[in-house]
């Protein structure tokens, strides 16, 4: 927690302690939430065709769904892969938290793109989550889809759930907006 953006080396050195830490919960993301932990999913259509899947697929690799000023990813000069060890960085009333992942799979294949992370012991949730770019062909809609478990981890913010809450229902509002936005941008 601080009251000013972290800066890189803070980041870099948050990283190297959280490498080698065991994941909060397990891979891959359940169909149904376990008890104690709730199941929260976002959709969002993104276009209509190969341009749109391309645009989606280019900017979710590069972590442009994060683009949101008060969240973040380092370090994002890489796409996600398989085993990486990301922060997120959020800016939560006033305060910046930064909460470990690991990208645990990263799929890239015709008509489906994205990635899934665990998180790591320092990171405010214990869960899994997963984005994914869809597409089924041809003209069809090409769709940008979140599906998440998790429940609080640390006493802390499980003290102010509701603004963990409503943290987390805002980033589902903006995280698919931010996808859009690059979608666009990129005259898909």
């Amino acid at each position: 927690m601080a009251l000013r953006r972290p800066a890189p080396a803070r980041v870099a050195a948050f990283l190297d302690a959280q490498r080698d830490a065991p994941p909060s919960f397990p891979a891959p993301l359940p169909d149904v939430a376990p008890p104690g932990f709730v199941r929260d999913d976002y959709a969002l259509e993104l276009g209509h065709g190969v341009a749109a899947f391309r645009a989606a697929r280019a900017a979710l690799f590069a972590w442009r769904h994060v683009d949101l000023g008060w969240l973040d990813v380092q370090p994002r000069e890489h796409p996600p892969r398989e085993g990486a060890v990301v922060a997120m960085l959020a800016r939560v009333a006033g305060v910046w938290f930064a909460n470990a992942s690991r990208v645990v799979a990263v799929f890239d294949e015709p008509g489906r793109a994205g990635y899934e992370y665990v998180t790591l012991p320092a990171h405010a949730e214990r869960g899994v989550e997963r984005f994914s770019v869809l597409w089924p062909g041809g003209d069809a809609r090409v769709r940008f889809e979140i599906g998440a478990v998790s429940r609080p981890g640390p006493w802390w913010v499980a003290a102010g759930r509701p603004l963990a809450r409503a943290a987390q229902l805002r980033f589902g509002r903006e995280c698919p907006a931010a996808l859009l936005r690059a979608v666009r941008e990129a005259g898909a």
